[in-house]
């Protein structure tokens, strides 16, 4: 089965690449910047959704769109773009704390999903305050409605010469530690008897994890990472149940659909790419069931 989705991804992701290089020249940088962050969050999936940091995952919708918010008014005080540099490291900066917030507040004594709600309404009313002062202040400067949604179509190889390193930098965790942190998550203890130290690569998860997100959201919007830090992950395991084929599987998934995604949009322009995409992955996971039945 892995073989086989592997191959069907990598098909779909080079007919896309052709049909956008030939046919959709202005849709080619952007392809190329969807596949690579839907593949980096994707690896990140099923270390998301283990159960050591499904709390985590499920409080990434907020967490991401508090940070844009966030790094959206500094970046506009200084009249750059979304595609600057300066948004893509503040909002790495702001995605970093909250998501260590969520880990301090449970160290206070809250149970995780506590701590997580806790965490999700302080972000829910900062958002509020955010998006008053965003069209207070810098209404002309800003559009609000492209922090949620990216700017797909705007995306030129500047801007994924920008988004690459950070990108590089998220995926060197779950290329390096991403099968110990798997087996951590089913039995702690016998990692910690192996030599593994569970919360270093808790933490590490974290700084990859917010590196993947900051990188992503001009071209996903501050929502649909948060799609592809769970989804693949949950489609992969429905797929498989080895622990080995996880990551490759959900990587795979994620490259499909973004494939699926590219063609439907050429299709339908009014459907955006990444809700695409999460259409797409919705697919993948409702069809999984009958095959792993079988």
């Amino acid at each position: 089965m892995l073989i086989l989705i592997e191959a069907l991804a990598a098909a779909s992701a080079a007919a896309a690449f052709i049909h956008a290089y030939l046919y959709a020249p202005l849709l080619f940088w952007p392809l190329v910047s969807l596949v690579l962050s839907a593949a980096v969050l994707a690896a990140l999936s099923p270390l998301a959704v283990s159960r050591r940091m499904t709390f985590l995952a499920h409080a990434q919708g907020h967490s991401i769109l508090t940070a844009a918010l966030a790094a959206a008014i500094p970046t506009a005080a200084v009249a750059q773009s979304l595609a600057s540099p300066l948004f893509h490291l503040a909002t790495l900066f702001f995605v970093i704390v909250l998501n260590l917030l969520v880990l301090f507040t449970e160290r206070l004594g809250f149970r995780k999903d506590v701590a997580t709600g806790v965490v999700i309404s302080f972000q829910l009313t900062a958002a509020v305050v955010l998006l008053y002062v965003i069209r207070s202040l810098y209404a002309t400067a800003l559009d609000p409605l492209s922090i949620i949604t990216g700017e797909y179509v705007l995306i030129t190889s500047r801007d994924v010469l920008i988004q690459a390193p950070l990108l590089f930098a998220a995926a060197l965790f779950p290329l390096f530690y991403g099968v110990k942190y798997l087996y951590a998550a089913v039995d702690e203890a016998f990692a910690q008897a192996v030599g593994v130290n569970p919360k270093l690569l808790d933490r590490l998860f974290v700084v990859a994890m917010s590196l993947a997100v900051a990188a992503s959201v001009y071209a996903l919007g501050s929502l649909m990472p948060a799609v592809l830090l769970v989804l693949p992950g949950a489609a992969a395991s429905r797929y498989s149940h080895r622990l080995t084929e996880q990551m490759p599987l959900s990587v795979s998934l994620a490259v499909l659909s973004a494939a699926a995604a590219h063609f439907l949009y050429t299709i339908l322009p009014w459907l955006w790419p990444s809700a695409a995409l999460g259409l797409a992955l919705l697919v993948l996971l409702v069809a999984a069931q009958p095959l792993r039945n079988k």
